[in-house]
């Protein structure tokens, strides 16, 4: 996924195309002044009117290292991979972009493998989870019922929106796995992009 012009100080409007958990591209409906000769996918839907400037923005690599067998979505142990954030802004939205080396182990004798991620954004001064992504697949194996061995990595990105915020909040991006097999999520990058109100 090559992005290779993004207007920074421009209105972010458009429809974005939900992708395929990362094995392909979708189109997206976009201003040609702000995304050209890109392939874009895995990229929820913007609701209808989202606007705003690039006023904050963090990156972080983190190498968790752990693994799941969850098959509902739980924190990464540890607090391994979740990144502080001290908004800019008030009211601001977010988009990240989030990259993932993964491997994904086992036998499961009923199911097709997934392999899922996901970010949500805490508040730190009382814990209240105030954004959830959608659960991104990074990787899927359909021969069921057979042990699995596979490994690679993936690009996500996703939009959230935390609500009315002040400006000077400190939050919290935490990332949440699940498997059907064992899935180990090895390393992850992070990319925060605070939007204005």
């Amino acid at each position: 996924m090559a992005i290779s012009k993004i207007g920074l100080t421009t209105g972010i409007t458009g429809t974005l195309a939900t992708g395929n958990g990362g094995t392909g591209s979708t189109a997206a409906t976009l201003p040609a002044s702000l995304i050209n000769d890109t392939s874009i996918g895995n990229i929820t839907s913007l609701p209808s009117g989202v606007g705003g400037k690039i006023i904050g923005t963090a990156y972080d690599w983190s190498s968790p290292d752990e693994s799941t067998t969850s098959g509902t979505m739980t924190d990464v142990p540890s607090n391994k991979g979740r990144v502080s954030y001290t908004t800019v802004g008030a009211n601001s939205n977010f988009i990240i972009s989030y990259g993932t080396n993964y491997k994904q182990t086992g036998n499961h004798p009923n199911y097709y493998y997934f392999f899922g991620l996901r970010y949500k954004i805490v508040k730190q001064s009382d814990s209240s989870v105030l954004a959830t992504g959608n659960n991104r697949l990074t990787m899927q194996n359909i021969d069921e019922g057979t042990l699995i061995t596979n490994k690679g990595s993936t690009t996500q990105v996703e939009y959230l929106d935390p609500g009315t915020l002040a400006a000077g909040t400190a939050l919290y991006f935490q990332p949440q796995f699940n498997s059907q097999a064992t899935g180990t999520l090895v390393g992850i990058q992070l990319n925060i992009y605070e939007l204005s109100a």
